[in-house]
C-alpha cells in the first residue's frame, strides 16, 4: 500500500509542503503528479526520513492523529488503572485502621488484666504478711528458765 501525501505527512509527522518540496527536487520518489495525487512507497519515505532527520535535528517533530489516539488509549488504560491502584490503597487504609482499633481494644484489655492481677497480689501478700504476723504475736518463744526454775515450777 503506497501512502498519499497526507497520509505520508501524517505517518512522518513532517508537513505536506516539506514532501512536496522534497518530491520535486528528487529528494524523494514519487508516482503521480501533473494533476495525479502523488504515492509515495513507505520504504521509499523511511529511507528519505532518515535522510531528512539527519540533515534537520533540531526540527521538532509533532505526533501524529495515531499516535495522539495510542496515546490517548494508552492515557486512559493508566488512569483507570491508577483509579483501581487508589481504591485498593483506600481498602488497605481502611484495613489497616479497623485492625488498629482492634489491637487498641486489646491491649487496653491486657492492661486491664495487669492491673487486676497486681491488685489481686498485693491483697494475697497482705493476707500473708498479716497472718504471719497473727502467729508471731500468738507464738511466744518459751521463756528460758534456771536450773531450780525447772524443778519449783
Amino acid at each position: 500500500m503506497k501512502y498519499t501525501l497526507g497520509q505520508a505527512a501524517k505517518e512522518t509527522g513532517v508537513s505536506k509542503p516539506t514532501l512536496s518540496r522534497a518530491v520535486k527536487k528528487g529528494d524523494l520518489s514519487a508516482e503521480g503528479g501533473g494533476g495525479k495525487p502523488y504515492k509515495i512507497d513507505p520504504s521509499e519515505l523511511g529511507r528519505w526520513l532518515t535522510s531528512y532527520r539527519e540533515r534537520n535535528p533540531e526540527e521538532i517533530v509533532t505526533a501524529t492523529p495515531s499516535e495522539t489516539l495510542e496515546t490517548a488509549n494508552v492515557n486512559k488504560r493508566l488512569e483507570a488503572e491508577v483509579e483501581v491502584l487508589r481504591e485498593q490503597v483506600e481498602r488497605g487504609e481502611a484495613e489497616r485502621m479497623r485492625e488498629r482499633i482492634q489491637l487498641e481494644a486489646h491491649i487496653d484489655d491486657l492492661r486491664g488484666r495487669v492491673e487486676r492481677a497486681e491488685r489481686k497480689e498485693d491483697q494475697l501478700m497482705a493476707q500473708l504478711t498479716d497472718q504471719r504476723e497473727a502467729k508471731s504475736e500468738l507464738v511466744e518463744p518459751p521463756k528460758k528458765r534456771g536450773f531450780f526454775g525447772r524443778f519449783t515450777g
